[in-house]
């Protein structure tokens, strides 16, 4: 009783193995077509499961796939199902299987499927061995021990790095003679190989090369396996296996005598990669020639829709052991995994082909998403040292998922001109201090011109005295207009003063032609001097030029909002549009933009305060005027708090400094007030307080609601609340306290408002 009670407690111990199964979509074909041979194995574990790849026989991998399932819970575990694409090559009857299977400590062996493959010729991508193959045969040595049979083993490499190519290949050497006696075909073994990856690669089905021994003529029948070591240490080779029946008679129904034959076991030496030179993103990967790519599908679509993601990397080497590359998703989007996509092909002997990792991408927002460049580390055992390759930066356009109302105006085309209104063009040519200075100057000049004459007290006419009054202009002028340095002010000022003396002075006179001179070459040096620009003046030239051209250059380069509204993503439109309204405020184009992608996407508050914005620097715009009538405030207050004049504060400036210089103009030509003149002058003025009052009640802070928003008596959520704004409500605002501010509805109620609540009309460009 208690051996039994000993033996079920250790069965219990024992793993349980998990369950393998093989299966075809079809038993026969003909050369050349492909089949799937799909292995499914399930276990009750999670841990991670590894499979040995089966013997192929007459059949080429082209492609394989690995597909993962993880289940949690009391009854959880881990399916995983591959699929492997196979073309048939040669013809005859060939066992796929059996497939050897490892989780942890537990083993499981599936059986093997068989697949006819009937009809026609051979492939002929089989017909030839490759250059890489016939190669190994040419340098192959016979076994030491060879008589009319005898089998060997043959590594390409003795000495490789871990997950380096290494080309094993089983030789069975057969006398001719002894060759053309065989009735059916030798049976011929792989070795056994631990601690590797290994895809047996198809071979001809017959003889495969002759090699000439000691004057003998062998043929030989061949195995071909590619194996990537998986550790670093020496990996043995198991001895392989020969079997083959000649004949004692010629008759055909003689009995046949049975040979086995077993090759010597033999190894190869795997080191470890290197550290010196790696970079901190590589995973393991070991290739040559490799390259990344991304590619999303569709370029682009609507908010909560999925995306799919494929990152592929493809080149030589194991690309089953392909790590995935290093991605960093951007923020706002959920991924799914949804497993790896391999396909194997072999060129010159050499294995590689592509693996391609598939995600799904659910966007939580709208906007344009940028898909940050694949970076990529892999070791290239050719070159002996560490590649990185990356890929380009890939954007995706997510549109906001919106409901369209059928009910609801559509805006006004969207506009693509960038001119600025005239009136701010000629008001920015000159800066404000010159245009007040020319406002100010005919008063300046009519006082001038009217202050009463001194007369000079009689003089003694002294020689030179034209020559001296001449000079003494020439200085007053000099200082007066001319922007003098601090030491040449005071060395005109020095001559002033003997010019002075001299033309007053009778016992100075004498020396008034030589102070002339000195006068005019004073003058002339300064004039010389002015005429070189300062560093100071190249410098300001130079950093205003490369302004200039990087402004032009940024908007030239700036069409996404362009292409986001294009492809129907309103909001990312509109942050695009907002950023060109901050860069430049005087551009109508950029306001009004603004407001149609706002409009699109739902927000009617920053659509009514950008369509303002824009009305105010083009009024009499008939197209922003149909557009204002899109979204019509909420209270009656708000035409005056978003007054929009007929005219500018530019043009009524401009018009009123035109008729203000022109009264002067008149005053000054005819040296005296006049009716016209002073109907001018009180013109001009009269435009010029209502071109600064415009432009303070252009510059009032004012906000319209977002949406229904209640009023709280202090700056606090649990505070009280005094009364509602319904959206696109006005207010005016006054001073914020951290994320509150004050308000002041067209009714005149005050309270207190959250900012995120408002969408400011004056500093609407701020996101």
């Amino acid at each position: 009783m208690l051996r039994a009670l000993l033996f079920a407690a250790l069965l219990l111990q024992q793993p349980v193995p998990p369950q393998v199964m093989l299966a075809v979509d079809r038993d026969r074909a003909a050369p050349g077509e492909v089949i799937t041979l799909t292995i499914r194995v399930s276990s009750g574990l999670p841990d991670p499961i590894s499979m040995n790849l089966p013997s192929l026989g007459g059949f080429e991998l082209e492609s394989r796939s690995e597909r993962t399932d993880v289940t949690t819970g009391p009854a959880g575990g881990r399916t995983t199902t591959y699929e492997l694409k196979l073309r048939a090559n040669t013809p005859g009857e060939w066992r796929l299987g059996p497939v050897n299977v490892r989780q942890g400590a537990a083993y499981a062996v599936g059986d093997g499927v068989t697949v006819a493959i009937e009809g026609g010729a051979p492939a002929p991508v089989t017909a030839s061995l490759s250059r890489r193959l016939a190669a190994i045969l040419q340098r192959a040595p016979p076994p030491d021990v060879l008589g009319s049979a005898g089998i060997s083993v043959v590594v390409s490499d003795p000495l490789v790095v871990v997950g380096q190519q290494v080309d094993v290949v089983t030789i069975a050497w057969f006398d001719r003679e002894v060759r053309q006696q065989l009735r059916r075909s030798p049976t011929v073994e792989e070795p056994q190989i631990d601690g590797v990856w290994s895809y047996p690669q198809p071979v001809p089905g017959g003889i495969a090369a002759s090699r000439q021994v000691n004057g003998r003529w062998y043929d030989l029948f061949v195995l071909h396996q590619v194996v990537f070591p998986l550790t670093p240490g020496r990996v043995a080779i198991g001895p392989a296996r020969l079997q083959y029946s000649v004949p004692l008679a010629f008759q055909f129904f003689s009995q046949e005598e049975r040979y086995k034959l077993s090759s010597e076991s033999t190894s190869f030496a795997a080191s470890a990669l290197p550290t010196g030179g790696r970079d901190p993103s590589f995973a393991g990967a070991v290739g040559h020639g490799l390259n990344v790519s991304q590619l999303v599908t569709p370029a682009s679509g609507r908010q909560g829709e999925a995306f799919a993601v494929e990152l592929t990397v493809e080149g030589e080497g194991n690309v089953a052991l392909w790590p995935q590359p290093d991605t960093r998703w951007p923020a706002g989007v959920r991924v799914y995994p949804e497993g790896a996509r391999e396909k194997v092909t072999l060129r010159d002997g050499r294995l590689g082909g592509s693996k391609v990792f598939r995600f799904l991408l659910v966007a939580d927002s709208a906007g344009s998403l940028a898909l940050a460049p694949l970076r990529y580390a892999y070791f290239d055992p050719g070159l002996a040292r560490y590649q990185l390759v990356s890929s380009a930066t890939l954007g995706v356009v997510v549109a906001p998922r919106g409901r369209q109302v059928s009910s609801r105006a559509e805006p006004p085309p969207m506009r693509l001109d960038l001119k600025r209104p005239l009136a701010v063009v000629v008001q920015q040519l000159l800066p404000t201090a010159i245009w007040w200075t020319l406002a100010l100057l005919p008063p300046l000049v009519l006082a001038v011109l009217r202050r009463p004459r001194r007369r000079r007290p009689a003089v003694t006419v002294a020689v030179d005295s034209d020559l001296l009054a001449t000079a003494e202009r020439r200085l007053h002028h000099a200082l007066s207009f001319r922007r003098v340095s601090a030491e040449g002010s005071a060395r005109l000022r020095g001559l002033l003063g003997r010019v002075e003396a001299a033309r007053f002075s009778a016992s100075q006179a004498s020396g008034g032609e030589e102070l002339v001179r000195e006068v005019g070459a004073a003058l002339t040096e300064l004039v010389h001097a002015e005429d070189q620009p300062s560093p100071r003046w190249r410098r300001r030239a130079g950093t205003t030029a490369l302004l200039l051209l990087v402004s032009l250059g940024s908007l030239r380069a700036q069409t996404v909002p362009e292409q986001l509204y294009e492809a129907g993503a309103y909001r990312a439109a509109a942050d695009g549009f907002r950023r060109r309204a901050v860069l430049s405020p005087e551009v109508t184009t950029h306001w009004y933009n603004l407001g149609v992608s706002a409009y699109r996407a739902g927000d009617d508050a920053l659509a009514l305060a950008a369509w303002v914005r824009a009305a105010r620097l083009s009024p009499r715009d008939h197209g922003i005027r149909r557009a204002l009538l899109l979204v019509t405030p909420a209270d009656a207050g708000a035409g005056r708090l978003l007054m929009v004049a007929p005219v500018t504060p530019a043009e009524l400036w401009l018009l009123g400094l035109v008729v203000w210089l022109g009264g002067w103009g008149g005053v000054l030509w005819s040296r005296q007030f006049r009716g016209r003149w002073v109907v001018l002058l009180s013109g001009g003025a009269l435009l010029l307080l209502a071109a600064g009052s415009l432009e303070r009640l252009y510059r009032a802070p004012v906000a319209v609601v977002v949406n229904n928003a209640q009023l709280r008596l202090s700056p606090n959520g649990l505070a009280p609340a005094v009364g509602e704004v319904p959206r696109l409500g006005t207010v005016a605002l006054g001073p914020s306290r951290g994320g509150w501010i004050r308000v002041e509805t067209a009714a005149g109620q005050p309270g207190w408002m959250l900012r995120e609540e408002l969408e400011s009309v004056k500093e609407v460009a701020e996101p």
